[in-house]
């Protein structure tokens, strides 16, 4: 027996949208080193180039993390919802008893 999870990952998730935003935080920054490339000196220019690389590749990573992320759950989600959904049943009535453990 297979079940169908319609939109089981959203599009709108909040690690996709942290994703999109730290996309719009590099493209600004990549805009404002543009800007005032000419009064830096040249090797302030390549500095922030070179971190502005890296934030841009750590942006990918993390989203490529996010995807593998989300397969890989909607892989054992359609393999065993059952028993996955057991599981993550257990994990919250754990929880719930530590919560309500340190509110007393």
């Amino acid at each position: 027996m297979e079940l169908y999870y319609k939109d089981l990952i959203s599009k709108d998730a909040s690690l996709e949208k942290l994703v999109d935003d730290l996309m719009l935080v590099v493209q600004g920054a990549d805009e404002l080193a543009q800007a005032a490339g000419s009064r830096l000196g040249e090797l302030e220019t390549k500095e922030i180039t070179s971190r502005l690389q890296q934030l841009k590749a750590g942006v990918q990573r993390l989203r490529q993390h996010a995807v593998e992320g989300a397969v890989a759950a909607d892989k054992l989600m359609r393999r065993n919802p059952y028993s996955t959904a057991g599981v993550a049943f257990a994990c919250g009535l754990i929880a719930a008893a530590l919560f309500y453990r340190r509110r007393d």
